[in-house]
């Protein structure tokens, strides 16, 4: 569910103490559609963050700050302009709508006090954030829109409120005589949600279902003491916002609220702050990464498919090569048999001492002398082999090609972060398998490195989750007599236990379970994982990412369908 307003109106209550003139110290916008900004209050710093992201708005404390632009966009340089330094004066709701002002006091370009405001509009594809002066006239907007009048210099205009109410303005008999007087065919809840702001379809019904009554109920379905249910229902659901609210996640509902559910159980949660922060990020990373997979699962796909055309085609010169034995028989019998090729002829019968002397007809050129056809079918017969080799080394190249292409889709659809799919995408443009990226980088932190786990005895095991990890973790981070676990002839992780001497038996079948699962043989109830010291580990000269050549291995079968990997450490 999207922030509906009653949500914001708890949110905006905890935000409120925690930020008041808070100095503004620094902002950021680490995606296109949000910004960060670190206020300073006395004895810590906090870090709110705003997103008019199309999918996932919100508004929130963050811990940690987000990775940044090399290159501050332009809003990000306009904020800082006007509210490096100021003072956040308040957070405000436009009543229980969801728009929120953050008013500021700042400098002006003489250096004189003046009151600036960040406009945050909650409105799912139409979410916005505008920077206005002290007569609302518009500085500058997140997404500019001409057709919406939204460009600097132009007056903010407020979404409008559409005739819907405060959902405190009316008092009990004012509440009871419009749900009295409602079209007996009215749904009871769209009346809720249609005359009153921030109230969501999810709010609306649980007042039904708090005064016990089904909830797509009619007003010509209610009974005269419904009314009065009703109300007492809506009452004290305002009762709950007002006091705080009841922040939950509800996982058989994949929800949130910022008030109880009733028949559901919820996940309680410390604070609004907390919950949305916790769910709606999740949830924007979660989208982040499938969005990401989706690219580059398309770009690899494209590759594997222009593989499989070149496959086909050395496939068809391979079999059109395997002429080459034929020819050289055929030319062997015309040479041993020479004296019985007349000139001029078209073919010839020769006997095959392959076949026990049975006669085998021979096609002739019959403008050519006997020798020039003896000579004509050996030119085809090298032409053939050769060929072959070059059609047998081209397939070589392209089935290992295609072999490593498929082994980086495993990684992308495994990958569980942002940070593999990162090295992947890397490791592609330096393949060339990508174009370069000219777009303005973000800093990152450095490469991600392997997982690390903790077996049930206490030892460390590491697993590669890209091409880049694998080869860090097998020639960097595992010692030559620590022991090397991969997924028998399937692409896959490279797993290392990092001990050496005697492994105990349950360590090295959790470490097969891992490099199981991190393999195209997860669905499998018997997959096969090889294990060897690292030392008989070797990449061959050459070789691509991830890709190496292991000796002296022992097989284990474990079952990874009944496996679910450990926290990591």
């Amino acid at each position: 569910m999207p922030l509906d307003g009653l949500t914001i109106h708890v949110l905006v209550n905890e935000l409120k103490p925690l930020l008041k003139n808070g100095r503004v110290l620094k902002i950021y916008q680490p995606e296109e559609a949000t910004i960060t900004m670190q206020l300073r209050v006395p004895g810590t710093t906090y870090t709110l963050l705003i997103s008019a992201d199309p999918v996932y708005p919100r508004l929130h404390l963050v811990e940690d700050q987000l990775p940044n632009p090399q290159t501050p966009p332009s809003f990000c340089m306009l904020l800082r302009k006007y509210l490096e330094p100021s003072r956040l004066l308040s957070i405000e709701q436009r009543g229980f709508d969801r728009v929120v002002r953050l008013r500021f006091e700042a400098l002006d370009e003489l250096g004189r006090p003046a009151e600036l405001s960040l406009i945050f509009e909650v409105m799912s594809r139409q979410s916005n954030l505008y920077l206005v002066d002290a007569k609302d006239v518009i500085i500058d907007a997140l997404k500019r829109s001409p057709g919406r009048d939204i460009l600097p210099g132009r007056a903010y205009q407020a979404p409008p409120d559409q005739g819907k109410l405060e959902p405190t303005a009316l008092e009990a008999g004012a509440f009871l005589d419009e749900l009295r007087l409602l079209p007996v065919q009215t749904k009871v809840w769209r009346w809720l949600a249609d005359s009153f702001q921030g109230l969501s379809t999810t709010a609306a019904q649980e007042v039904l279902h708090r005064a016990g009554l089904p909830p797509e109920a009619t007003r010509g379905e209610l009974a005269e003491a419904d009314w009065y249910l009703v109300q007492q229902a809506w009452q004290n659901l305002l009762e709950e916002i007002a006091s705080g609210g009841t922040p939950r996640y509800y996982p058989a509902l994949d929800d949130f609220t910022a008030y109880t559910l009733s028949g559901q159980a919820g996940e309680p949660y410390p604070s609004v702050n907390s919950l949305v922060a916790q769910v709606l990020m999740e949830r924007q990373r979660t989208k982040e990464l499938t969005e990401a997979k989706g690219t580059l699962r398309r770009r690899v796909a494209q590759h594997l498919k222009r593989l499989s055309k070149k496959e086909a085609i050395h496939q068809l010169a391979l079999q059109q090569a395997e002429r080459a034995a034929l020819l050289r028989h055929q030319g062997e019998l015309l040479t041993a048999y020479f004296h019985l090729i007349p000139p001029g002829a078209e073919k010839v019968q020769v006997p095959d001492y392959l076949q026990g002397g049975q006669l085998v007809t021979i096609e002739l050129d019959p403008r050519l002398s006997p020798s020039a056809n003896v000579q004509r079918i050996f030119k085809r017969y090298h032409k053939a082999k050769a060929s072959q080799k070059h059609s047998e080394e081209l397939l070589a190249g392209v089935l290992e090609e295609k072999q490593y292409l498929e082994s980086v889709l495993l990684q992308i659809e495994q990958a569980d972060s942002l940070a593999i799919l990162q090295d992947t995408e890397g490791e592609l443009r330096r393949l060339g398998y990508l174009e370069a990226k000219t777009a303005k980088a973000k800093t990152r932190p450095a490469p991600s490195g392997p997982d690390r786990y903790v077996s049930p005895d206490g030892f460390t095991v590491l697993v590669g989750r890209n091409n880049q990890q694998n080869d860090e973790l097998t020639f960097k981070l595992a010692s030559p007599n620590h022991l090397w676990l991969h997924a028998r002839g399937t692409p896959g992780s490279h797993v290392a236990i990092l001990a050496e001497g005697a492994i105990p038996e349950e360590t090295l079948r959790f470490a097969a379970q891992l490099a199981a699962y991190y393999s195209a043989q997860r669905r499998s109830p018997k997959a096969e994982v090889d294990y060897t010291l690292r030392k008989y580990v070797r990449k061959p000269k050459g070789a691509k990412p991830g890709f190496v050549h292991y000796e002296r291995a022992k097989t284990i079968v474990v079952d990874p369908t009944k496996f679910t990997p450990p926290p990591k450490h």
